[in-house]
């Protein structure tokens, strides 16, 4: 995708010659469907229209909206870029980690490492084998999340983030949830590429 006028905030630009560079090395073929003054937006070329990916001056995801509705993001990277007289870090890795953030020359290669590359292998390696999109709600939509399937075997396992909901309190110490998997609404939307998007199931698990 060639574009003449890009929007001021250099991450924009700096992501869109980082894509035109780099964009063969994805196993899922990606396409840019909106640049503004406020982020990228792209999406998987003959993938789900549920599925969507963001950038913006801080952050780049990959986001799931079900229903009409926003239901969970997927990939979520995030930066905090601060200039420092030997260059330029990230203050979220000294939160996190409680040392001193790697340094870089540039905000365009902190950018890199910390968002473009880290999105590039979580396609490569999580999105590209992923034969299934589960998506997930209890209830009306009062809990919601979605997960990638890559082979039957994942079907048979506890749901992840079901299992944490149910180890969660309230502040009265009574369980976030506890009632397992009956009242739980699943979806599985079919992945594979050059196919029509297709609900296969829609019954409670």
């Amino acid at each position: 995708m060639s574009i003449k006028h890009l929007p001021r905030p250099r991450i924009q630009r700096t992501f869109v010659r980082w894509f035109n560079e780099n964009h063969t090395r994805f196993m899922v073929p990606i396409r840019l469907t909106k640049i503004t003054a406020k982020g990228v937006e792209l999406h998987f070329q003959n993938y789900p229209d549920c599925l969507s990916v963001w950038l913006s001056s801080y952050e780049l995801g990959v986001h799931v909206e079900w229903q009409g509705d926003y239901w969970d993001a997927l990939f979520n990277q995030e930066v905090y870029l601060c200039r420092t007289p030997g260059g330029y870090k990230c203050e979220f890795c000294e939160l996190d980690y409680g040392k001193s953030a790697a340094l870089f020359p540039s905000r365009e290669l902190l950018w890199q490492d910390h968002l473009f590359e880290p999105f590039l292998k979580w396609v490569n390696e999580k999105l590209a084998p992923a034969r299934w999109l589960r998506v997930s709600s209890i209830g009306d939509g009062g809990s919601t999340w979605a997960e990638l399937i890559r082979d039957e075997s994942a079907l048979l396992k506890p749901d992840r983030t079901l299992l944490l909901m149910q180890q969660l309190s309230r502040l009265d110490g009574q369980p976030v949830y506890s009632d397992g998997s009956e009242g739980v609404t699943n979806w599985m939307v079919s992945l594979k590429p050059k196919r029509k998007l297709k609900v296969l199931s829609a019954a409670r698990a």
